[in-house]
């Protein structure tokens, strides 16, 4: 029973893997008519000293942790205010959750409009209170189209992990809520000393599914600034699109891809073993 999903996995992912893999080590430009050459490790070695690679790789990690950390963070506060909402007030908990179901694309547009120079809302509320005299480029301009892709980012995640901390809240013991109440816990003391601990594991594996979403980002990036102006919102998936589809350089293509994948790897593996040794301890 299980053989048909494990063959159509070894097609759809392990074959295109293994391909890329094997196509890092050559120079394959379909549009120069030459078939592909083996080149070794030139194509790594060009990788370690292109300055595009590693801006893309520090605009990945400042686009993937920064988000992550802003969500959670957000995520967790909003979950232990909207705790114990009772009545018509529960429902405020289904609106929190809606732009969860935006279609990714819609939210880029959306914010892409959202943040315009010229027309976009942004600038006419920050105008009309007196924040701003000038309209802000948001999205062409190195110092904000950063800020600005993961505040669209942030948003669409956050009620992924206000509903991973509300269901987490759900689950403390209400024995163990009745006796720190007892022992006249204040809110502070309630929410680190008492609630927190109990969410430490779910709060971990969504932890390692957003950075792995964040890292494999492309929709949001491309449809707000196509990994622009220049290369500051270029992150690793975008310069891989970019090498591959418009510059045709599959080879060197796939060596970005390849390195990508493995830095994946690494961090999945260090994530699941500080898991493991925190829930063995």
């Amino acid at each position: 029973m299980v053989a048909p999903t494990l063959v159509i996995l070894a097609v759809v992912i392990g074959y295109p893997i293994v391909r890329a893999i094997l196509m890092s080590f050559q120079r394959y430009k379909p549009l120069s008519g030459l078939p592909a050459t083996n080149t070794g490790l030139n194509n790594y070695h060009e990788v370690f000293g292109d300055p595009i690679f590693w801006e893309s790789l520090r605009n990945t990690a400042v686009y993937t942790f920064g988000s992550v950390a802003v969500s959670a963070l957000l995520g967790l506060l909003l979950a232990l205010l909207t705790e114990n909402l009772g009545g018509r007030w529960r429902y405020v908990r289904s609106l929190l959750l809606t732009p969860w179901a935006v279609p990714l694309i819609v939210v880029a547009f959306l914010f892409r409009y959202m943040l315009d120079q010229d027309y976009g809302v942004v600038n006419a509320v920050l105008r009309h209170l007196g924040i701003i005299h000038s309209n802000v480029h948001w999205l062409t301009s190195s110092a904000w189209a950063m800020p600005s892709v993961m505040l669209a980012n942030i948003w669409t995640q956050l009620p992924f992990f206000f509903l991973i901390f509300t269901a987490g809240l759900a689950s403390v013991p209400n024995e163990v809520i009745e006796a720190a109440r007892v022992d006249k816990a204040g809110p502070w003391a309630m929410a680190t000393r008492i609630k927190l601990p109990y969410l430490t594991g779910s709060a971990l594996v969504a932890i390692l599914i957003s950075v792995i979403n964040n890292f494999n980002d492309f929709a949001k990036v491309w449809a707000m600034t196509e990994g622009g102006p220049g290369y500051s919102t270029t992150t690793l998936v975008v310069y891989v699109y970019r090498l591959a589809f418009s510059s045709f350089n599959m080879g060197y293509a796939a060596t970005v891809g390849t390195i990508w994948l493995i830095l994946l790897v690494i961090f999945a593996v260090l994530y699941i073993w500080l898991l493991q040794r925190k829930s063995a301890s």
